[in-house]
């Protein structure tokens, strides 16, 4: 008889054992909790400076600085979507340039720095007046498709300037 029990009582922690662990597989129901992934600038692709034609590192004439990102997600059946609100701030040494264009990108990146995708976005900002300077902020939306949404934190989206290999030299040898 005590062995009839203590079989029941065995096939019964082998279905509550089997029925707990449903909910951390893809065999129970959906978890609604997920994470976010990091974001952040790349410090050498942070700022971008445009020299004049044929000038001196000291003829910057116009410059860009990813001021700072911020990032709110949310998760969906396939992913986590994140939206992110990235601030660039302009200036411009003289009154003859009216317009800038600042290329950046928003990149995914795994747990070991893998860039797993890329996307290339510009900005055009037109200068008010006589100021030198201007900011403005960029509203970027990425998705990120996951199995398993409570895996986002992860993952690390990066910001920066698309940049020449000029301009990170340039930005190399003048970081302070």
């Amino acid at each position: 008889m005590n062995r009839l029990v203590g079989a029941k009582l065995a096939t019964q922690l082998v279905a509550l054992a089997v029925l707990g662990l449903t909910g951390c597989s893809d065999f129970g129901p959906k978890s609604t909790r997920y994470t976010c992934p990091a974001a952040t600038t790349v410090p050498d692709l942070q700022t971008i400076a445009r020299v004049a034609p044929n000038g001196k590192d000291t003829d910057v004439q116009t410059a860009g600085r990813i001021a700072s990102v911020e990032a709110s997600c949310s998760d969906e059946d396939d992913g986590v979507v994140t939206k992110l609100s990235i601030d660039f701030t302009a200036l411009r040494t003289g009154p003859g340039v009216k317009h800038i264009d600042l290329p950046y990108f928003v990149a995914i990146a795994d747990a070991t720095g893998n860039i797993l995708g890329k996307q290339i976005f510009a900005i055009g900002l037109d200068f008010p007046g006589d100021s030198a300077t201007m900011k403005t902020t960029e509203k970027v939306t990425t998705h990120l498709p996951l199995k398993n949404p409570q895996l986002g934190d992860i993952y690390t989206i990066l910001v920066g300037f698309q940049l020449t290999r000029n301009e990170i030299e340039f930005n190399r040898a003048h970081q302070q």
